[in-house]
């Protein structure tokens, strides 16, 4: 039973690294430039490794995409937990998080890679479909529980798609241009769009109160 233990944590951590390998090598070199070798060496694994835990490259960089999905979404959870019930201020902890990440600049590039690599691969666009439209969904819930609390009327699809095509744009703005404005700007006007959206003025609506983890100094 021991070993068998053992054997499945090494199998565990050996995936692990191979997917913090990948990331690595694509913020390096690109996506078209990670190869096998590259994501081996830096993983710090051998090359013939890599069948043992992964059926081949493409199975791995869609693992490692997973990853930044699965790492997005709990730094999300975390964010909306310290603010409470309330879907605005929710609303507005998303944002602050999502244009914390952008500060990572290794994985913000990652995510590039991923989403001009997804057109063209199948796999990778159905998973990156779904997992659009779960988040337009959460956003067009939010909304919609912050306008029946305020007893307001507002297109919640609309405003939804708005709202995750203003973080896209800026996100990738931060990327191709980093010193047209900063992480901050950009939160700071898709958390204004928001407090608008409602009638709802900064002081009134407040900020997200999002702590700063160990990461973020």
């Amino acid at each position: 039973m021991a070993v068998a233990a053992k054997r499945t944590k090494t199998i565990i951590a050996r995936r692990q690294d191979l997917i913090r390998g990948t990331i690595q090598s694509i913020a390096r070199r690109g996506f078209a430039n990670s190869t096998v070798q590259t994501i081996c060496d830096e993983a710090g694994l051998s090359r013939g490794l890599i069948g043992h835990y992964f059926k081949g490259k493409d199975e791995l960089l869609l693992e490692a995409f997973r990853s930044l999905v699965t790492e997005a979404d709990e730094d999300t959870r975390r964010a909306i937990r310290e603010v409470g019930e309330d879907p605005l201020q929710q609303l507005l902890a998303a944002t602050v998080v999502s244009f914390r990440r952008s500060e990572q600049r290794e994985k913000s590039t990652v995510w590039l890679a991923f989403w001009g690599t997804a057109r063209w691969n199948p796999e990778m666009q159905r998973l990156n479909h779904h997992l659009y439209a779960r988040y337009r969904r959460w956003v067009q819930g939010r909304l919609a529980a912050a306008a029946a609390e305020r007893g307001l009327e507002i297109d919640t699809r609309r405003a939804a798609l708005t709202y995750a095509q203003m973080i896209d744009g800026f996100a990738l703005g931060l990327i191709m241009d980093k010193d047209a404005y900063t992480p901050q700007e950009a939160s700071d006007i898709v958390c204004g769009w928001l407090l608008d959206l409602f009638g709802e003025s900064p002081k009134r609506g407040g900020k997200a109160r999002v702590k700063r983890g160990k990461d973020d100094d």
